[in-house]
């Protein structure tokens, strides 16, 4: 439900009617929507993925945002709310089942470093990866953005989240 939320606020109907699945659910997905601002309520809809930061060597960042099995988000798709220049850090969504891959291949260490990664549900990853410019879907980045290290980033999103 959390990602049909996130895919009607950022405009793609479609996509959100096809992950609510049945129309009770669709129906519900709207009210939740209308009765719920995203920028007071954004913590509620965690469920979407899992989130794991990791150490990895700077060399990495560009590579990992390259992948075709990931969506940048949060402060690596922060130019849609005006943050422009190169992050020191690298935010995306991947499916879960690809997780050992990603981990080993960037040699990802648990830790707090510049890699964040939101694993999803493999089931929601093929709606999620329908030819979007390799981005989430806009509302999911400006959620990922309130919840970033970096103020400006948070007020950016905020502001974007404001009617």
């Amino acid at each position: 439900m959390a990602w049909a939320v996130l895919l009607l606020a950022s405009g793609d109907e479609t996509t959100a009617e096809d992950m609510a699945g049945r129309d009770r659910y669709s129906s519900r997905m709207r009210a939740w929507l209308r009765d719920h601002p995203l920028l007071e309520y954004a913590p509620r809809l965690r469920d979407r993925a899992e989130t794991e930061e990791f150490d990895v060597h700077p060399s990495e960042l560009g590579r990992i945002l390259d992948r075709p099995d990931v969506l940048a988000t949060g402060i690596s798709a922060g130019e849609v709310v005006g943050l422009l220049g190169p992050a020191s850090a690298v935010e995306v969504y991947a499916p879960a089942a690809h997780r050992h891959a990603i981990v080993a291949e960037h040699a990802l260490e648990p830790g707090s470093g510049p890699a964040r990664v939101r694993w999803m549900g493999d089931e929601v990853w093929p709606l999620l990866d329908r030819g979007r410019d390799r981005r989430a879907p806009r509302a999911a980045i400006l959620v990922d953005l309130l919840e970033s290290d970096e103020p400006r980033a948070r007020r950016e999103a905020a502001r974007a989240l404001v009617p």
